[in-house]
């Protein structure tokens, strides 16, 4: 009988043990573990604020000449109890589109590639709809023109002070110290944006634009080459996926 009893506690009987905590005890068959991944793709979701949208450039750049033609010409022929709103309005204007392109970001999950404030809205493209995805070089401006612009101002200044439209100089002298801080805000929240990154997608259900010819789009990003690459590998992967 000790020797019977022996074995049972050798083969891992235990005398205390129950039949009902017996029931609480569930085996793991190791052998039948599945190996396959999960539906769900193991890739952490991409997001940058290190961009900037050429449409918002564009849309912004517009505005501002716009703006400015319109300043010229109301400064000369309004008195200041009418001129004053109208700077506030259009000055307001334009700090509320710089405040939009400078919030402008992108995100990629296996929903889409998330644009916010892309032409100042939020764009959702399907990866299924992304035809291609092309990286190139930014290609800055010469300094000759830059400079060119920077002399034409300066000669328009001088021309308004020597014929003495203070109203003229006064409308415009607030456009250069807000320049100067949204160029330091540019300089100081963004690096590197030397790579243009072009989406090219097709939408059949999306309307057309009256200057489209076809119902495919063009998303240009500018951003660092770091970033480029990795909106790349990632719009590529969930691609791969779907």
């Amino acid at each position: 009988m000790n020797a019977f009893r022996k074995l049972r506690l050798w083969l891992g009987w235990c005398p205390n043990a129950t039949q009902v905590k017996h029931k609480y005890i569930q085996a793991v068959d190791l052998a039948h573990l599945s190996l396959k991944p999960h539906d769900r793709p193991n890739v952490e979701n991409f997001h940058s604020k290190n961009i900037m949208f050429s449409a918002n450039t564009f849309l912004f750049t517009f505005s501002f000449v716009i703006s400015l033609n319109l300043i010229l010409a109301l400064a000369r022929n309004l008195d200041y109890v009418i001129l004053i709103p109208i700077l506030v309005g259009i000055y307001s204007l334009l700090y509320l589109l710089a405040a939009k392109t400078f919030k402008a970001h992108i995100s990629i999950d296996e929903n889409g590639v998330h644009l916010r404030y892309f032409e100042l809205r939020d764009v959702v493209l399907n990866h299924r709809d992304i035809k291609s995805i092309t990286i190139k070089k930014v290609v800055n401006p010469p300094i000759v023109l830059i400079a060119i612009a920077v002399l034409i101002i300066v000669a328009l200044l001088a021309v308004s002070v020597m014929s003495g439209e203070w109203k003229l100089i006064i409308s415009v002298a607030p456009l250069l110290p807000w320049y100067l801080l949204a160029k330091h805000k540019q300089n100081k929240d963004y690096h590197n944006l030397n790579t243009q990154l072009y989406i090219q997608h097709e939408d059949k259900n999306r309307r057309k634009r009256w200057y489209e010819l076809t119902s495919t789009s063009y998303y240009s990003i500018i951003t660092d080459e770091m970033t480029a690459s990795g909106i790349q590998a990632a719009i590529e992967h969930y691609r791969g996926a779907n």
